[in-house]
């Protein structure tokens, strides 16, 4: 506490901040490392269904794999009886919805990383105020009475700095982690367009039990 109160208000915003974009960074960790970004196996058994013309059997190989780059792909083949240009439509609007909901978090993350510097600016500048304002109370040969200032000044910045220094790497590293997620979907939507066109090139008869793609 005595260390909270020689930082003066500002500092305890930085904490509050700090705490915040802790949380922010721990949940978005844990929730992206649950995400499934192996997609090999599920690809082997959605090529085999389309293959087949098995529209359920892809659906369903999506749904039981789970994951973001599944989820897209699930919306995708729901559009095939419709063709091509429905499909490509469908992978868009997955797309963006998967990386919007992946890259929740990330700005605020960002914004802290950008402000806690200038906090801790703000929190120098008040604490040279409070520095001159004792020597025009006092005077300058009193050097105690410019310490709760000139600390406040001091502690602040190296709060700032202490804060935005980890919340930029952990930005920086959520966001690395968003794009590999977002690259393994865009490579598996060029993987399952080519073998859906290769599919319908080939013209293969259906059976009586399988869908129409």
């Amino acid at each position: 506490m005595d260390f909270i109160r020689s930082g003066g208000p500002i500092l305890l915003v930085i904490i509050l901040v700090s705490l915040y974009a802790a949380y922010i960074f721990f949940e978005r960790f844990l929730k992206l490392r649950k995400e499934r970004i192996d997609a090999d196996s599920l690809m082997v058994r959605v090529n085999a269904a389309v293959n087949d013309r098995d529209l359920d059997a892809a659906l369903q190989a999506c749904e039981n794999f789970g994951g973001p780059v599944a989820r897209v792909i699930e919306s995708a083949l729901l559009k095939l009886p419709y063709g091509r240009t429905a499909v490509e439509a469908a992978f868009k609007e997955g797309f963006l919805q998967e990386e919007q909901h992946l890259a929740r978090g990330l700005r605020p993350l960002a914004t802290i990383a950008q402000i806690s510097p200038l906090l801790g600016l703000l929190g120098t500048v008040t604490g040279m105020i409070v520095a001159f304002n004792e020597i025009a109370q006092t005077g300058s040969g009193n050097p105690a009475a410019l310490a709760d200032g000139i600390g406040q000044a001091l502690i602040t910045t190296a709060a700032g700095l202490i804060v935005a220094i980890p919340a930029l790497i952990g930005h920086n590293y959520l966001a690395s982690k968003v794009d590999a997620i977002l690259l393994e979907i865009e490579r598996r939507r060029e993987e399952l367009m080519a073998n859906v066109a290769q599919v319908v090139a080939s013209k293969k008869p259906n059976s009586d039990n399988e869908t129409d793609i």
